[in-house]
C-alpha cells in the first residue's frame, strides 16, 4: 500500500488516472451516455458491459479481500446508507444527463476538446462551491434518515457476503456465456484505435482492483473538484471559505502503519489532494494525450445555447447530488455496489430514477 508515501501515492494515481483516460477515451465509455441511451432508445448493448465492470470489479475485490492485501476493508469515505443517498443519487443522474457526461466521462470528453464538457466542468465547480453554502442544514438529513446502522453486508456477515458474491458471479456467468454465444459483447466500430466496450469494462475493473490494493481504496473523485473550487474561492474570500463547515470537515480519517491521514474538501495539502487532485490530472492528460496521438483532437467550437445551458445545469446539479449523497457514480457504482455496500445500491436507485427525469427534462427543453 502506497498510503504512507506521498510521491509514489501521486505518481500511481497519475498513471492511474492516464491509464484510465486512455482507455474510456478510446472506448468512449461513459455511464451518463448508458443510461441516457436506455431510457431515449431503449438501447441495452452498452449495459452489459456495465454489468460486466460490475460483476467483475466484485470477484475481483473479494479475491483481494480474501488474499489479505486489502488493509483497509471498508472505504473511509463510506458511511450509512440514507434517504440523503437516495436524493443525492437521484439528483446526480439529472445532472448526468444533462450535462452529456458523469464526473469521469466529462474530463476525457473536455480533454478530447469537446467545450459542453468544460462547460460541465465548470458547473461541477461551482456546484460543489454552492453545495458548501448548505452543507450545514444538510448534514441533519442525513442523520435523520438512516436505514441501517450498518455500511456493508460484510459488516452484518462476512460468510453471507461471499455467498452473495458467489452467487451473483454464477449467475453473471452463465448470461455472460449466453450474450457470448449470440455476439451480443462486439460493437461495430470503423476506427483502428476503438476499444471494444467489454474490453474497456474488464481494463477498469483491474485497474480499480489496484487502486484498492496499491491506493488504499477504490478510485473516487467528487471531493477533488470540491476541493479545486475550494482554492479558487480562497484566492478572493480565505475568511468565508475557513468559515464553512463543509471545508473544516474531514471525509477520510483513519491510521495505517501507525500513520493517521486524513482529508477532506479544504484547499490544503491531504490524503485527498495526493489521490483524487493526481487522478483528475491523469485523466484529462491521458485522453489529451491519446486524442493528439490518434490525430483526434479538436476544438468544434461552442455549441448550442440550449445545450451549454444544459451542461453547465447538469454539471451543477451533479456536483449537488454527489455532495448530497456523498460521492458519486465512480464512489457508488464501480466502488460500494462490488462490496455490497448499502450505500451503493441507494444511489444507484436513486441515480437511475434521476437519469430517467433527466431524459424527459432533455426531450423537453433541450432536443430541437
Amino acid at each position: 500500500m502506497l498510503l504512507t508515501n506521498t510521491y509514489f501515492l501521486v505518481a500511481f494515481n497519475l498513471l492511474a488516472g492516464a491509464l484510465l483516460g486512455n482507455i474510456l477515451y478510446r472506448s468512449d465509455f461513459c455511464m451518463a451516455g448508458i443510461f441516457r441511451d436506455f431510457f431515449l432508445f431503449r438501447n441495452f448493448s452498452l449495459l452489459r458491459p456495465l454489468l460486466l465492470l460490475v460483476v467483475l470489479t466484485m470477484v475481483l475485490f473479494s479475491l483481494a479481500r480474501l488474499s489479505g492485501l486489502i488493509l483497509v476493508p471498508t472505504p473511509p469515505f463510506f458511511s450509512y446508507p440514507s434517504g440523503a443517498t437516495l436524493m443525492g443519487g437521484a439528483v446526480f443522474g439529472i445532472g448526468m444527463v444533462l450535462a452529456g457526461g458523469c464526473v469521469v466521462s466529462t474530463l476525457y470528453k473536455m480533454a478530447g476538446g469537446n467545450l459542453a464538457s468544460m462547460i460541465a466542468f465548470i458547473g461541477m465547480i461551482a456546484g460543489s462551491l454552492l453545495y458548501a453554502e448548505f452543507d450545514g442544514r444538510w448534514e441533519p438529513v442525513k442523520q435523520a434518515t438512516v436505514f441501517v446502522r450498518s455500511i456493508m453486508l460484510s459488516d452484518m456477515t462476512v460468510t453471507g457476503y461471499f455467498l452473495v458474491v458467489v452467487a451473483v458471479a454464477i449467475i453473471a456467468f452463465l448470461a455472460f456465456a449466453q450474450w457470448t454465444r449470440h455476439g451480443k459483447w462486439t460493437r461495430i466500430a470503423y476506427a483502428d484505435s476503438y476499444l471494444q466496450p467489454w474490453k474497456a469494462a474488464v481494463a477498469i475493473a483491474m485497474l480499480n482492483t489496484a487502486a484498492y490494493i496499491l491506493s488504499g481504496w477504490p478510485m473516487s473523485i467528487t471531493t477533488g473538484y470540491a476541493k479545486i473550487g475550494g482554492y479558487l474561492e480562497n484566492i478572493f474570500t480565505p475568511a468565508h471559505v475557513a468559515g464553512l463547515r463543509f471545508f473544516n470537515q474531514k471525509s477520510i480519517s483513519l491510521v495505517v502503519s501507525g500513520v493517521h491521514l486524513s482529508g477532506g474538501a479544504a484547499p490544503v495539502p491531504d490524503i485527498v489532494f495526493f489521490t483524487q487532485i493526481p487522478l483528475t490530472i491523469g485523466i484529462v492528460a491521458g485522453a489529451f494525450l491519446t486524442a493528439v496521438r490518434l490525430a483526434e483532437f479538436k476544438i468544434y467550437g461552442f455549441p448550442p445555447r440550449r445545450q451549454m445551458v444544459s451542461a453547465l445545469v447538469g454539471g451543477v446539479l451533479m456536483a449537488l447530488g454527489s455532495k448530497m449523497a456523498a460521492g458519486c457514480n465512480l464512489t457508488f457504482v464501480l466502488g460500494a455496489v462490488p462490496l455490497l455496500a448499502f450505500q451503493g445500491f441507494l444511489f444507484t436507485a436513486g441515480m437511475l430514477v434521476g437519469a430517467y427525469a433527466g431524459v424527459q427534462a432533455l426531450r423537453k427543453f433541450v432536443i430541437p
